[in-house]
């Protein structure tokens, strides 16, 4: 007999068996409202997120500490001083940068969550997305806000600069009040039911 058959009435001879054997019983039997479908990748997200972080923050430690050895190094020469200055400026902008897209991921991430057992996908995916466009341009009528204030405080007595930030933050604050009317008088409508 040679290899080949072998193997080829082993495979027949498992497959017959395993047509033979009992049907399996459903795992989902006596479960109430049956079984859910479970995403194994929504814990992971948040986790992968802060790992990413945690590396982000070890190498920019690590690049501060070059640039600083840098700096002292230097000795007096400008130009090795400033590669050092050069070289914690981008660690510590990199570094922020890391911070920022983790708190981006985690905010899409616990908007978008609720979407996967939505009864309306296609309507609570625009709520959501409205939602974070509104909580995106509200963080920002508050940095425009403080940029505005500190160009106040900078002004030094210059009439132009100071009537220049005075309307930064008036049209500021009728943009966020009309933004947030808006959304307001929508949600209104719509739970009306009409």
């Amino acid at each position: 007999m040679t290899l080949s058959l072998f193997f080829t009435r082993l495979f027949s001879m498992l497959v017959t068996t395993a047509l033979a054997a009992a049907p399996a019983q459903d795992p989902c039997v006596g479960v109430p409202g049956g079984c859910a479908p479970v995403n194994m990748a929504t814990p992971l997200i948040p986790m992968i997120g802060s790992l990413l972080v945690g590396f982000a923050g070890g190498g920019a430690v690590i690049f501060v500490i070059i640039g600083g050895i840098q700096m002292i190094l230097s000795m007096g020469d400008e130009g090795a001083a400033t590669k050092g200055k050069t070289s914690m400026l981008y660690a510590l902008g990199g570094f922020m940068l890391a911070l920022a897209s983790q708190a981006i991921v985690t905010f899409v991430h616990t908007r978008a969550a609720p979407l996967a057992t939505a009864a309306t996908p296609h309507l609570d995916f625009m709520a959501a997305v409205v939602s974070a466009i509104l909580s995106i341009l509200n963080v920002a009528f508050i940095g425009i806000v403080i940029y505005a204030a500190i160009r106040l405080v900078i002004a030094w007595g210059k009439a132009d600069a100071f009537q220049k930030a005075m309307n930064t933050i008036l049209w500021a604050i009728i943009g966020t009040l009309l933004i947030n009317a808006a959304n307001a008088i929508v949600h209104a409508v719509l739970n009306l039911g009409l």
